[in-house]
């Protein structure tokens, strides 16, 4: 939960969007791994955003939009008031990221660990 630039790169989004709505739980732990799932297959961090905002823009930007639950979200936080993300003309997909590296097992999972919906992000068991 610190501000050090490294953590933000594993944060999931409802952890970056701060709010009281959404669970802070074992599902954040899960997206960490997916993430350090993806660094490990390339030596490369997966989101490596330069602020909160940024960060929820690069994790958009291989994942596609955040869902409507997690956009209202943003729209409501105090914290990024008035902001819009851009647009994303090409987006760079985990397959276009890791197909060198990763065979279609080890993609599935990888996308599965990194939902963007807690609710249906893969869980330990």
């Amino acid at each position: 939960m610190t501000d050090y630039v490294a953590t933000r790169w594993y944060r999931s989004p409802e952890l970056l969007l701060v709010s009281d709505d959404l669970p802070y739980g074992k599902e954040v732990d899960i997206w960490a791994i997916g993430c350090i799932m993806g660094e490990l297959m390339d030596g490369q961090p997966l989101f490596p955003g330069d602020s909160e905002v940024d960060q929820l823009f690069v994790i958009q930007k291989v994942l596609g939009p955040l869902p409507d639950f997690l956009y209202d979200e943003f729209c409501r936080n105090t914290r990024y008031q008035g902001l819009k993300f851009p647009e994303i003309s090409h987006p760079e997909t985990i397959e276009d990221r890791y197909a060198a590296v990763m065979n279609d097992v080890e993609i599935d999972l990888m996308k599965k660990l990194l939902h963007m919906d807690p609710y249906q992000r893969y869980t330990a068991r």
